[in-house]
């Protein structure tokens, strides 16, 4: 007679650590965003602090946050083009001030920055440019969660 005591462990599924890894840097980027300013926030000269530091100044809206995330998707896909146009566009109108034109190139820079440490960090998993787009897509739906009470 076979002992069946294990069996539980033979029917165990993997669980993909990519995705894994995925999920829990988008819950802690969200709560990054959510804590607008982030605070270690450092400007490397007098001069890039007047420019940018208006977009730090206070948190950005909902649409301003969707279109960085956008921006910075375009941007780990490599389709700078795509990126070009929208920021002549200013997003389709999204941005209304110098201040959320500030935030975003902020937002943009640090989702980006946080995705390729990430990539660096996580050696092993084999992260692509493609994997971290997902990652900011999770990110927008961790963020913009919409829940019916």
């Amino acid at each position: 007679m076979r002992d069946r005591r294990y069996d539980w462990l033979y029917e165990r599924q993997k669980q993909p650590v990519k995705q894994y890894i995925l999920e829990r840097f988008a819950v802690e980027l969200a709560g990054e965003l959510r804590a607008w300013p982030p605070p270690d926030l450092e400007w490397e000269s007098a001069a890039l602090r007047l420019r940018w530091q208006e977009g730090a100044a206070a948190p950005p809206r909902e649409a301003v946050v969707r279109y960085a995330l956008e921006l910075a998707r375009l941007d780990l896909r490599r389709e700078f083009e795509a990126v070009e146009r929208s920021l002549a566009d200013d997003g389709g109108g999204v941005l209304q001030s110098d201040a959320e034109r500030a935030a975003v190139h902020l937002l943009v820079r640090l989702l980006t920055e946080r995705c390729l440490s990430l990539k660096e960090y996580a050696e092993g998993a084999r992260l692509t440019r493609d994997d971290l787009a997902g990652a900011l897509a999770l990110v927008e739906r961790t963020l913009f969660r919409v829940t019916l009470t």
